[in-house]
């Protein structure tokens, strides 16, 4: 019965028993010893007649108190005692023959029965009535029972003591409850004797069956057993409970025996008694025992038939044993659980014992099982003997099964017979002694040394040997084999995946594997893997999963997977793995199975979404089965992977920095464009000049190539002089510093930049013409990192270019309410020519091929500026531009490159702008007609660029 509802049971019994407590009578009384009265007569009951003792009344007799006499048909006699009632000899007690007894006794908070001889006697049997006798107050006995009702063996009577009721005998049993009697009890039922023997417990059913309920608070003890019967016993007692026996069991049959415990329960030794045995449950023949509390036997003395008495726990012939809970505890001072015949014999029945808390045997076995009936144990707790032997199953054919949780301190012994270890659930086994069969359910390891000799098989799930397995074992379709131990031989339907990583199996006998079965195989790059070692013969089907681990792969290598001393018969039908661009092939000797490391049939191209990795692609597919680029880009895990690996080692960045030359042509341009218009607005004149700038440009990506971020920043300084009437001639040079960042591939770029220019222009009334050639020497150190071999590699390089270009500017004034305004038409030509380089520090360093780049522009727009004379003379100058820019020919920027040993590619890097907003803002002031500095903005605004700088501008006219 489960725990829920054997308390609504006991719930409801207890309801049942609280209805039957006296209530003050409400009848009037047939016999009344009344409150501060002495009565030392004896009473004589019948029929009907009703006694009832007011409190403070005392019944006070020499001989027996109260004798019931003749039939007393229902409702019968009643004695309701709120006083006090006391005996020279018996207090109450039956006179003569009769077996038809209806007969309540109700015993009141308070109330007191105090006898020399038995408290309470019925002393025949009863067929027709009923015994009820309700205890509140206290009732005892100095030489006899405080409840003597053994001659009933018909109509069993019932007992009930409350939590303020007290049963008990300084010398005997204090209750003998009679055949199918029911004892319930709150309160304190107790056998005082000082010498036990067997008459001296707590409640004694003779050579009857019967029941005790002991509830929350309810204490049963014995001086020898708590509870006992010379045949059956239904025992309940309750979370708070206890019962004691003294010097015997706490709860004690030499017949069958039902107890179902949330509370504690103790069989134990006086330190009077020199001979005792002390046992928690002692049922001689079959026991139904059911543990959620503490069940424990705590000592015995001396000996029986030769032989030093034991302690346990529970001692029984057979039957069903179960420890309910995680919380639950049986434990003996010498073995937790004993079967046998209560001589150390072999058990009348089988044993069936489910643990799920603690079994343990303080100085003995936690269970020992004596005989050669099939029986069977549990666990999913913990079973320990302190001997060195958790389990001795003895004879049989005997199971033991292990779940979720079990584990033994002590060996596990199943003895003779053919005895199987059936492992359900998860956990680890150590393996036990003389056992013949294991069946695996779930997910196990097995440790130490174990042999069946009539197999083992894995139902389902997963078996790691990870010690010696000796038996032949059978997987079934869908387990796992893993592990690094020993097995006998082997028959496998399912997977089989030594290790737990990777590691090795070994098979002493022959190793068969069936069609549809797998063998799962783990390897490094460092050229380790899994293996299978027969020392017999292997007879191979079924097929080969590879699982590599994270790393490099080189091409050609040979991992060893199963090795057979005594040949090998068939095959492995495939081999699959991961990895789309390698393959693990099959192959194999008389003697052995390996992998080897190829490449597959899947190009690099077939993966390539972009043009850049599609060129990328092709130039690593042109290497040699050796290179190191190859093997890493192999080596990808997923066709992502390996189109992030084609961007990362393109070199975008050496044709994004191209094309970011060419546009930054601009700044000297602007610079001497500047300065040759400001110096002709007046009658020309020579001069110095000097402008600083710095610039922050942001080039958006494609789908092809990676945005790129520039910041540059430098100074330009001239020369010039009057060339005739209108014009001017003059000289500038300059330095630049500029930094690219490719995030997207992980690539930086530092340029130095050296500039020359000429310029010159004129101006015949409102037209105004300017020109202007020039030359840059770049010197370029570009850092690249990339994932290459399972590490971040890096390659540096160092290279220079040269831009050249030449420029001209037609320009109109017109002046307009004190504001000049001047549409302009400007264009431009340049060139970019770069040297080769080749990167250095790694394997996949790049080879560039010098290159030819133009840029042809044309620019239309409108300038505005207008002055203001500050009081002191000085005169501020605002001045603003708009201006739109369009490139004339291709806009495409590119770099040829080629990995050591291959074959060259082209790579796109950011295209250049086709169309630009050409913007600028600023504020010149003159402190004399020949000293002028100024302070401006420049931006340039496209579908995919955007440029924003800050120039300063000084000029000295003579």
């Amino acid at each position: 019965m489960s725990r829920l509802l054997s308390s609504a049971a006991h719930i409801a019994l207890v309801a049942v028993l609280v209805s039957y407590l006296p209530a003050p009578s409400v009848h009037a009384a047939d016999i009344v010893v009344n409150s501060g009265d002495t009565n030392t007569t004896a009473q004589t009951l019948k029929n009907q007649d009703i006694l009832t003792i007011q409190g403070g009344g005392t019944l006070d007799v020499s001989a027996t108190a109260i004798k019931l006499k003749d039939d007393s048909a229902a409702p019968g006699i009643v004695i309701d005692n709120f006083g006090t009632i006391k005996s020279g000899n018996r207090g109450i007690d039956t006179s003569g023959s009769s077996t038809i007894r209806t007969f309540t006794f109700n015993n009141e908070t308070g109330a007191t029965v105090d006898t020399f001889d038995d408290g309470i006697r019925i002393d025949t049997d009863v067929t027709d009535g009923k015994v009820t006798i309700n205890n509140a107050g206290t009732i005892t006995s100095q030489t006899g029972q405080a409840i003597d009702l053994d001659s009933i063996s018909t109509n069993g009577a019932t007992i009930s003591n409350y939590a303020t009721g007290v049963i008990s005998t300084q010398d005997a049993d204090a209750i003998r409850a009679g055949g199918n009697g029911t004892v319930n009890n709150w309160g304190k039922i107790i056998s005082n004797a000082a010498a036990p023997d067997d008459s001296k417990d707590g409640i004694d059913f003779q050579d009857h069956a019967g029941t005790v309920n002991n509830y929350a608070g309810g204490v049963i003890s014995g001086a020898r057993h708590g509870i006992t019967s010379d045949v059956d016993v239904n025992v309940y007692n309750e979370a708070g409970a206890s019962i004691t026996g003294r010097n015997g069991s706490g709860v004690g049959s030499d017949g069958n025996g039902t107890v179902l415990n949330y509370g504690t329960i103790t069989g134990t030794i006086d330190n009077v008694s020199e001979n005792g045995d002390g046992d928690g449950v002692d049922i001689d023949f079959k026991a139904n025992i059911t543990n959620y509390g503490t069940i424990q036997g705590t000592g015995a003395k001396g000996e029986k038939d030769g032989s030093p008495n034991t302690s346990e726990g529970i001692a029984a012939g057979g039957g069903t044993i179960i420890n309910g809970s995680a919380n639950a505890v049986i434990s003996g001072k010498d073995n937790a659980i004993l079967i046998d015949d209560s001589n150390a014999g072999d058990a009348p029945y089988a044993t069936q014992i489910t643990n799920l808390g603690t079994i343990r045997g303080e100085d003995g076995f936690g269970i020992r099982i004596i005989g050669t009936q099939n029986d069977t144990i549990q666990n999913a707790g913990l079973i320990e003997g302190a001997n060195g032997e958790a389990v001795d199953l003895g004879g049989g054919d005997d199971t033991l099964i292990v779940n979720t949780g079990g584990k033994f301190i002590g060996l596990v012994d199943g003895g003779a017979g053919t005895d199987t270890v059936d492992l359900d659930g998860t956990g680890t086994f150590a393996g036990g002694v003389n056992f013949e069969i294991l069946d695996v359910k779930g997910d196990w390891t097995l440790t130490g040394t174990q042999s069946y000799s009539n197999g083992a098989t894995l139902e389902s799930g997963k078996l790691s040997v990870d010690g010696t397995l000796d038996a032949d074992l059978t997987t079934k379709a869908g387990t796992i084999l893993a592990g690094n131990g020993t097995i006998g031989s082997a028959s496998i339907f399912g997977t089989i995946a030594p290790g737990h990583s990777i590691g090795t199996l070994t098979f002493t006998g022959d190793y068969q594997q069936q069609a549809g079965s797998t063998y799962e195989v783990e390897l490094d790059s460092t050229g380790k893997s899994d293996l299978i070692t027969v020392d017999g013969a292997a007879t191979l089907a079924g097929s080969v999963i590879v699982k590599p681990a994270s790393g490099q792969y080189k091409l050609g290598t040979q991992y060893t997977i199963l090795t057979a001393q005594n040949g090998i018969t068939g095959g492995y039908t495939s081999a699959t793995d991961s990895m789309p661009f390698i393959d693990f092939a099959l192959a194999s000797d008389a003697n052995n199975i390996y992998l080897d490391v190829t490449r597959s049939n899947v190009t690099f191209q077939s993966v390539a979404i972009t043009s850049n990795q599609h060129k990328v692609a092709a130039a690593i597919d042109s290497l040699g089965a050796t290179s190191a680029v190859l093997n890493s880009v192999a080596n990808a895990t997923s066709e992502e992977a390996a189109r992030r690996a084609f961007n990362s080692l393109s070199g975008e960045i050496y044709a994004s920095a191209n094309g970011i030359m060419l546009e930054d042509s601009r700044f000297l341009r602007d610079a001497v464009m500047d300065r040759v218009r400001n110096d002709l607005e007046d009658k020309p004149r020579g001069g110095l000049w000097g402008q600083a700038f710095g610039s922050q440009g942001t080039y958006s990506g494609d789908s092809n190539a990676a945005g790129v971020d520039r910041t540059i920043g430098g100074v330009f300084v001239g020369v010039d002089t009057k060339a005739g009437s209108f014009g001017s001639i003059g000289i500038a040079a300059g330095y630049s510093h500029a930094s690219l960042d490719d995030d997207g591939r992980n690539s930086s770029q530092e340029r130095d930049d050296a500039h020359l220019a000429l310029y010159g222009g004129g101006r015949w009334g409102a037209l105004g013409m300017r020109w202007g050639a020039g030359y840059t020497w770049a010197d370029l150190d570009t850092k690249r990192r990339f994932d290459l071999g399972g590490t971040t590699d890096e390659a540096r390089s160092n290279q220079t270019a040269g831009t050249a270009q030449v420029f001209g500017e037609l320009g109109y004034h017109i002046g307009l309410g004190g504001v000049d305004f001047e549409p302009f038409a400007g264009i431009a030509y340049v060139n970019l020519n770069t040297d080769d380089f080749r990167e250095a520090g790694s394997d996949a360093a790049l080879k560039g091929f010098g290159d030819n780049q133009d840029l042809p522009t044309t620019t239309l727009g409108l300038r505005a500026a207008t002055n203001v004379i500050m009081q002191s003379g000085t005169i501020l100058t605002t001045h603003g531009m708009v201006g739109w820019r369009h490139a004339l020919d291709d806009v495409d920027t590119s770099q040829t490159l080629a990995f050591s040993g291959g074959s060259p590619f082209s790579i796109d890097g950011v295209p250049i702008a086709r169309d630009t907003l050409m913007l600028g803002a600023g504020l010149d002031v003159n402190f004399s007609p020949d000293l002028t500095v100024g302070l401006s903005y420049s931006g340039e605004i496209g579908d995919d660029i955007q440029d924003h700088g800050v120039k300063g501008n000084l000029s000295w006219k003579f």
